[in-house]
């Protein structure tokens, strides 16, 4: 059995219950493959956090789900995102009220939950419970947890998965304007939680970056593909291209096939096209890098970025625009790689050691770009050299 730490929090703002506690508490002593470890939690600034990462280094759990009271709401509530900042409306059990306060000087701005959201709130509307995912988890303790438990994982604790899920109030503490949840939903849907955690821990690789040696049937995977997206796309895609590091004979690289489509523009018929296939566009990824010294003018660098569709093996697909500088970079840079073994033995070196060396994937790019930035600048160099031109 895998281990689970799952917390609620005493009683606070006059309440005499909090019905995370009271949910934790009711759950059974297994759920899927975890073992469960409950955890009650103060409502403190100070201390909250203090006795959860205690209870984190006796139990080196594979799962810490993290919850709490958000009276006002209406559902059960995943938070997608913990940002740095304390400011608290009401004094916590301590009495300690801080405003406007960075959490850590050290760490970033924000960061994402690893819980399967979408998967679990899916689960929970299933079984008839309202359920949403979140992007907001206030600025209380509950925010700070789940902020100060994601910088324990990103540096310290890759392979956990771990996240925070908001409970709306129980009917007899809410008003008609937010009537809550009975306190038996809200426990079916903790563990409904846990049972999709469950579900997905087999597959989980932790936050740290898998880089493995190359494939030799990656072009191939490329190949069928990609023919796929031709069909599927006719003359909008004015070329499709495999480019990163699974494009370079040699190279190590994580297992996704990077795609490329070269279109003239984007535009509703474009995306309609990708939809009915079955990918799905992230918002996230609207750009690229800039890399120093080359034209800054973000046209240049704007880009679509899609998922693969469901059952497909892990691709990125990412469809910019003809002629633009950021349709050009991994052409290029994919040519100069494959003509260089040198250079490309160094950079899979590269590759190797920053995911050995980096808990948390989020930071791999950041540290890689300037890297790859070095190797374009040769690149360019050479492709003046030898007159280098896109290939048909």
């Amino acid at each position: 059995m895998s281990t689970a730490i799952i917390t609620g929090f005493e009683p606070f703002d006059n309440c005499s219950c909090n019905p995370s506690w009271l949910a934790v508490s009711a759950l059974p002593d297994r759920i899927g493959s975890f073992e469960l470890t409950r955890l009650l939690l103060p409502v403190s600034f100070k201390a909250a956090f203090a006795r959860l990462e205690e209870a984190i280094a006796t139990c080196r759990p594979d799962l810490v789900i993290c919850t709490g009271l958000a009276a006002r709401r209406t559902g059960i509530t995943v938070e997608r995102v913990a940002i740095n900042v304390d400011d608290a409306r009401i004094p916590d059990n301590d009495g300690y009220q801080p405003t406007d306060r960075r959490i850590d000087y050290t760490a970033p701005d924000a960061y994402f939950s690893c819980l399967p959201a979408c998967a679990i709130c899916e689960r929970i509307s299933h079984a008839g419970i309202p359920a949403a995912i979140s992007d907001s988890a206030g600025t209380y303790v509950c925010n700070h947890v789940m902020f100060r438990l994601l910088h324990l994982i990103a540096n310290r604790c890759p392979r956990i998965m771990g996240g925070f899920i908001h409970v709306p109030g129980t009917p007899e503490m809410t008003s008609n304007e937010a009537p809550g949840l009975p306190l038996a939903d809200i426990t079916r849907a903790l563990q409904l939680s846990i049972e999709v955690c469950s579900d997905h821990s087999a597959n989980w690789q932790g936050i740290k970056r898998r880089i493995v040696e190359y494939n030799p049937d990656w072009p191939d995977e490329f190949a069928r593909i990609s023919a796929q997206l031709r069909r599927g796309l006719g003359s909008l895609a004015r070329r499709i291209d495999h480019i990163g590091s699974t494009a370079v004979p040699g190279l190590p690289a994580k297992d996704v096939v990077d795609i490329q489509i070269t279109v003239s523009e984007l535009n509703d018929q474009l995306l309609a096209a990708m939809t009915s296939m079955g990918y799905s566009r992230s918002e996230i990824a609207l750009s690229d890098h800039i890399p120093a010294g080359m034209n800054e003018d973000p046209h240049e660098w704007q880009k679509w970025f899609f998922k693969a569709p469901p059952g497909q093996r892990p691709t990125n697909t990412l469809i910019r625009i003809a002629g633009r500088a950021n349709q050009r970079y991994p052409l290029l840079f994919r040519d100069f790689l494959r003509a260089h073994p040198d250079y490309a033995k160094s950079y899979g070196e590269l590759k190797k050691r920053l995911a050995a060396n980096l808990a948390n994937a989020n930071t791999y790019p950041d540290v890689k770009d300037p890297a790859v930035d070095l190797i374009y600048h040769a690149a360019e160099k050479w492709a003046g050299s030898v007159d280098w031109q896109l290939s048909a």
